[in-house]
């Protein structure tokens, strides 16, 4: 019966094992706080709103809010709510219209909006177009957009104040450039993607490279060592190959088909999961080929034959005799 070895002392952990410990621990924590950080720093970035028109000092206005919804490369468009604010004398106290108001805009399908007198909530939708740029840049796509928006009473036009703000989670309206010119509010923008969308686009680009060039790593050494048909690599890569495209579909934004992204990673890491397993199947039913079937296993080492046990002369204690058939063995 093998004897258990017995188990000394426990080893104490040694210092460069617990300094190694704390400084992985600390890393993470780093990384963390990062990510935490850039992700307030861009929330307190869209939540700041640019005001352009009528100050402070101006009692008689109308403040109007427009905050930014979605923006549609597809469509090129960019939707806006509006709300107002009456203040001083064209109020009725509770931020209503004390008189009808007409708001003026550049919107093409939104032009004149009218707001009744004593309206308690207002609310309206409209779309700008998006200029320059081009949806198959995506993820470095910028557009530019303006905004104009101008109040009349009665026919009359009526000092402005515009605030605009961000609410768009996958892109960033930055404004480019302001003016505030016979009671009209503008403001000209510049609409790019967001932080958190650079950041997402980075990383599938390195994801398929690093998937590619791992299956292209293991074609190489499963040919090098002349084996078979590996059928559990052969699936790995049969599964990354289609598992790149739903990766590619997740890229927030939608971006179509044939962008910066398509032929910075995943075309050339589709081509390459393809090519190699291509290669690893035929090195596979060409080896198999030729020696008639699947590569033989190395032969595990055979055991050694089972030693008869050898019989042991038994020893007689003095003054005891022994039995009768041991002096017959022994005459014999």
């Amino acid at each position: 019966m093998p004897l258990r070895p017995r188990r000394g002392p426990p080893v104490p952990a040694s210092g460069a094992a617990w300094s190694r410990g704390i400084i992985g621990l600390l890393v993470l924590l780093l990384v963390c706080a990062t990510g935490i950080l850039l992700y307030l720093n861009e929330r307190d970035t869209r939540q700041k709103s640019v005001t352009v028109g009528a100050g402070p000092g101006t009692r008689d206005r109308v403040e109007v809010n427009a905050d930014v919804q979605r923006t549609d490369p597809e469509t090129r468009t960019v939707t806006l709510e509006l709300t107002l604010d009456a203040r001083g004398r064209y109020g009725d106290g509770s931020g209503g219209p004390a008189d009808d108001i007409t708001l003026i805009t550049d919107s093409p399908d939104h032009e004149k909006l009218e707001v009744p007198a004593k309206t308690a909530a207002w609310r309206k939708g409209v779309t700008l177009p998006l200029s320059e740029g081009t949806a198959s840049d995506y993820p470095f796509d910028r557009y530019r957009t303006a905004l104009a928006v101008g109040a009349t009473v009665h026919g009359r036009q009526i000092p402005v104040t515009l605030h605009i703000r961000d609410l768009d989670p996958a892109f960033l309206v930055g404004p480019d450039s302001t003016y505030y010119t016979e009671q009209v509010a503008a403001v000209d923008s510049v609409v790019q993607r967001s932080r958190s969308t650079f950041i997402l686009a980075w990383f599938m680009i390195a994801a398929m490279w690093a998937v590619a060039l791992a299956v292209v790593g293991a074609c190489w050494l499963v040919v090098r060592q002349r084996r078979g048909l590996l059928w559990p690599a052969l699936g790995w890569m049969a599964a990354s190959l289609f598992a790149l495209v739903g990766l590619r579909n997740a890229a927030p934004g939608n971006p179509p088909n044939g962008c910066i992204l398509d032929y910075a990673a995943f075309y050339w890491a589709e081509a390459l999961i393809a090519l190699s397993l291509t290669r690893l199947v035929l090195h596979g039913v060409l080896v198999e080929h030729r020696i008639g079937g699947p590569v033989p296993l190395p032969a595990a080492p055979a055991d050694p034959a089972p030693r008869r046990p050898r019989p042991r002369p038994r020893r007689v204690p003095p003054g005891m005799r022994p039995r009768a058939h041991d002096k017959r063995r022994g005459r014999t």
